[in-house]
């Protein structure tokens, strides 16, 4: 019958495929062939690659004040945990098919810039300097700046104002004198003024009064004819000249006629 020659096929491939995993498991096979289920593979560990040393240029001179530059530093890998592979069981089966190693995700490198600015050092030079460092020394720079500006200002307004209240006090003090002057020369031009004016009321006085006749020498008229001539007639009692032999009448007034 025809089931006869299938079944007889059937066995012979069962014997077959028993005797190659005899072998198989005995180490036979050709030298240097790979078993047919395949090694649990071996955890896979994530190693990242070696960053560059970051460029360094603070403290480097440079030229021109306030240039910025941006310097790349190096990418930083952020710390995970080692990529671990899954491990399969070889199965003694001709159908197994190697089991897929999955690796955790690589760590993602940081990528971190510096900003630094060509700034003025306290020593006068040029040299390169963080954002945050030039930041400070220019502001404590321009507030030390500012304070002696203030000062100086202050300085300058003080000594302005001594200045000032010096050529006040110099200007007080010329004021004084020339009042003091206009004071003296007026009080000498009143008293000259006085000394003349008394000098000429004098001078007038003088002139107007009329010293009295100084009194005759004791005189003698013989007669009334000398006295006339003499132009002393009439001769009153208490006159130089009178007599009685001038008076016949005896009235006190002699050469009356």
């Amino acid at each position: 019958m025809s089931f006869l020659p299938r079944a007889r096929s059937l066995s012979l491939g069962a014997v077959t495929l028993t005797a190659v995993l005899a072998l198989t498991a005995c180490g036979g096979g050709s030298e240097g062939s790979e078993p047919t289920a395949s090694a649990t593979p071996s955890p896979t560990k994530s190693t990242a690659s070696a960053s560059p040393t970051p460029t360094v240029v603070a403290n480097q001179a440079c030229k021109s004040a306030g240039v910025t530059q941006t310097v790349k530093q190096s990418a930083t890998p952020t710390p995970t945990r080692s990529a671990k592979g899954s491990t399969a069981k070889a199965k003694a089966s001709p159908s197994s098919s190697p089991t897929t190693t999955k690796a955790s995700p690589a760590a993602t490198p940081t990528a971190q810039s510096t900003v630094y600015v060509c700034t003025e050092n306290d020593n006068g030079k040029l040299v390169w300097m963080t954002k945050d460092d030039s930041t400070k020394i220019v502001a404590a720079r321009q507030e030390k700046a500012d304070k002696e500006a203030a000062d100086k200002k202050a300085a300058e307004e003080a000594a302005a104002a001594a200045e000032a209240a010096e050529q006040q006090r110099l200007a007080d003090e010329a004021a004084a004198a020339a009042a003091a002057e206009a004071q003296r020369v007026a009080d000498e031009q009143a008293a000259a003024a006085a000394a003349e004016a008394q000098r000429v009321a004098d001078e007038q006085a003088r002139q107007q009064y009329v010293a009295p006749a100084p009194a005759p020498a004791a005189a003698y008229y013989p007669n009334c004819a000398a006295a006339k001539a003499a132009g002393a007639a009439p001769v009153r009692i208490g006159q130089p000249g009178y007599g009685t032999h001038l008076d016949r009448d005896g009235d006190g007034v002699g050469c009356e006629r």
